[in-house]
């Protein structure tokens, strides 16, 4: 029964996903780049971040929002679905094109609990970059299915904002080995060489050129 229940939430959001926009959105921009990420997104910029978190909302500690997260992955056993809220129920993935990546689309319902009395929506779109060793994650949260139609929008804009930053694969991180003339770096022919106060490598560009202009 719950399952169906989720079911048919699904099926009215997966609607709400897909919608064009009634309007316009009055909101305006800013660029935020992450260097940890490698990426750089676009925010709304009068909304409001919640302390240090990379997570926005209208009003201050309170729901909706969206929010991005990423993580280095580090073993072979990692999943997408590490990246979705503990003991939640989901659908998905479902395939999406974003233009500068290839996301996976999952619908989540969180039950009620102590912590969270009432439940909540959330929509996740999670992005492997594996060349880089790091899978990103746009997501929205919310308490019911109007207040996610409300932002949607806004997610929309964020999810499709993505710029990818080229990445540093060091072949050596010793100094003096790289003032050698004679190290062989190795890099493939679409790799830039890169010598650098930590060491030297070969420079990673993104898979796609993709790039956004909002």
């Amino acid at each position: 029964m719950k399952k169906f229940i989720l079911i048919i939430n699904f099926v009215l959001l997966f609607q709400v996903t897909n919608a064009e926009p009634l309007s316009i959105s009055p909101l305006k921009y800013k660029s935020l780049e992450i260097k940890e990420a490698n990426i750089t997104i676009e925010v709304p910029k009068n909304w409001i971040q919640q302390g240090k978190k990379r997570v926005w909302s209208p009003k201050k500690g309170a729901l909706p929002l969206v929010g991005f997260k990423w993580v280095h992955i580090d073993s072979d056993d990692w999943k997408p679905t590490d990246m979705l809220p503990k003991n939640s129920d989901f659908l998905g993935p479902f395939m999406l094109s974003l233009g500068w990546g290839e996301g996976l689309l999952y619908i989540v319902q969180i039950k009620a609990n102590k912590k969270n009395p009432t439940g909540r929506f959330e929509i996740h779109t999670i992005i492997p970059r594996m060349e880089a060793f790091l899978a990103y994650n746009f997501y929205a949260t919310a308490l019911n299915l109007r207040q996610m139609k409300s932002i949607e929008y806004v997610y929309q804009q964020i999810r499709q904002s993505g710029t990818l930053h080229s990445f540093k694969e060091y072949v050596s991180e010793n100094k003096e080995e790289c003032k050698d003339e004679e190290i062989e770096l190795n890099c493939e022919f679409v790799e830039d060489e890169f010598f650098d106060e930590k060491g030297c490598g070969c420079l990673i560009a993104p898979e796609s050129d993709y790039v956004h202009d909002n």
